[in-house]
């Protein structure tokens, strides 16, 4: 299974509130296939399972020369991509590597307050502080 960096940090923290029913279903899924059965992931920088199901995923056009190349994206791409780097380089891990979720969940321990805060104070979800203390406390 593929999942971006910062969608480590996501899972611990979701409630389900504020996201379409679609998506609730879809992470709550996911959410049970790692806690229950330790798969081996593949991190990566771009749309993951996670994202398959979000309402900011489209389509991004690319002309190449003659051929028409069709992208899958995030509306906020770039902010998205700034966090996956901030996770990776937060907890020691590689684009394109696979790591067992228990071992990434170990890997969290090393995250305090204050990674946390640098890592995650930018995204929409932060004040809300759930992701925080599950994170710091996981």
């Amino acid at each position: 299974m593929q999942i971006r960096a910062h969608h480590i940090f996501c899972i611990q923290g979701f409630i389900g509130e504020g996201y379409s029913e679609q998506f609730i279903e879809n992470m709550e899924n996911i959410i049970g296939k790692v806690d229950n059965s330790d798969p081996l992931l593949e991190i990566t920088n771009a749309p993951d399972c996670i994202c398959t199901a979000c309402h900011r995923l489209k389509i991004i056009d690319v002309q190449s020369t003659n051929d028409k190349i069709s992208l899958i994206g995030c509306e906020v791409e770039t902010k998205v991509k700034m966090l996956d780097r901030k996770v990776a380089n937060s907890l020691g891990i590689d684009f394109g590597k696979h790591y067992l979720y228990t071992e990434l969940l170990k890997k969290m321990k090393y995250i305090d307050e204050e990674k946390f805060d640098n890592i995650c104070s930018e995204c929409q979800w932060y004040s809300l502080g759930y992701c925080k203390t599950s994170v710091l406390y996981t």
